[in-house]
């Protein structure tokens, strides 16, 4: 039988030019942080902080900012929230929720949009005292409407990638003269109860309206990457006890 002789030298080279593809195919999708400070607008907001924002050319002067709630860098899941409080917790559950009724097991108490339905009250979008972007940036500030997320997937182009090793999208402007100007949103996942689940599996960010068909739930913008399809949907609901990140929205004059 032959005998092959490994050069200690090639063999070093060898495991050294695997490891480098290796790295190569994995960071192919990182992003830098420079890729994210254009188009920045920083406003003071009530709490005493400046929060940057970001144009991305969007009609009406809506404004993103560059960061979650709660979070001082793009790639932070932040704070995380029940839809309608404007505190995160430890837990959360239904029999914790805020507007769970104490008196009638399995149903809720406020933003009951279906006629007939226990309590109902006709709202379904939140009021400014259960934003928890208002309550906490300011009464310039708020949780993205439906509109403010339909806007941002018609004015922008969606690229899968990674920031400080988190994985998220990045929207970058496609409208005229803000070509440059990008916001990065991870896949945070949620908190169901106290289990953090999800994280770069799927990004799930509360909008400011609950579903009208099952109102225990509310609206939220869906992201994922599965099988390589890039998928950001708006008609997804999600348990309202259950505590998800928030990128707060605001507008200025064009």
């Amino acid at each position: 039988m032959k005998r092959i002789n490994f050069c200690p030298v090639i063999a070093f080279t060898m495991i050294l030019v695997l490891s480098l593809s290796g790295c190569k195919k994995e960071d192919e999708y990182a992003i830098p942080m420079s890729d994210l400070e254009n188009g920045i607008i920083r406003i003071p907001c009530a709490n005493g902080q400046t929060i940057e924002a970001v144009d991305l050319g969007i009609p009406f002067g809506t404004l993103w900012a560059k960061c979650n709630l709660g979070a001082k860098s793009p790639d932070q899941a932040g704070s995380f929230f029940a839809w309608g409080e404007t505190s995160p917790k430890t837990e959360y559950t239904d029999n914790n929720y805020v507007f769970k009724d104490p008196e009638k097991k399995k149903k809720l108490n406020k933003y009951i949009p279906i006629v007939g339905e226990v309590n109902y009250d006709g709202k379904n979008v939140l009021e400014p005292q259960d934003d928890a972007a208002t309550v906490i940036l300011g009464s310039d500030w708020h949780i993205p409407t439906l509109k403010d997320f339909q806007d941002l997937l018609d004015c922008t182009e969606k690229t899968w990638c990674k920031l400080n090793g988190v994985w998220g999208f990045k929207f970058t402007s496609t409208r005229k003269g803000f070509e440059e100007n990008s916001i990065f949103i991870s896949l945070a996942g949620c908190i169901d109860y106290e289990k953090h689940l999800f994280e770069d599996e799927y990004g799930l960010y509360w909008s400011s309206t609950v579903d009208k068909g099952e109102y225990e739930c509310a609206k939220i913008l869906w992201m994922d990457n599965k099988n390589g399809k890039n998928v950001t949907v708006l008609n997804s609901i999600k348990d309202r006890y259950n505590g998800l990140p928030i990128r707060p929205v605001t507008t200025i004059e064009r």
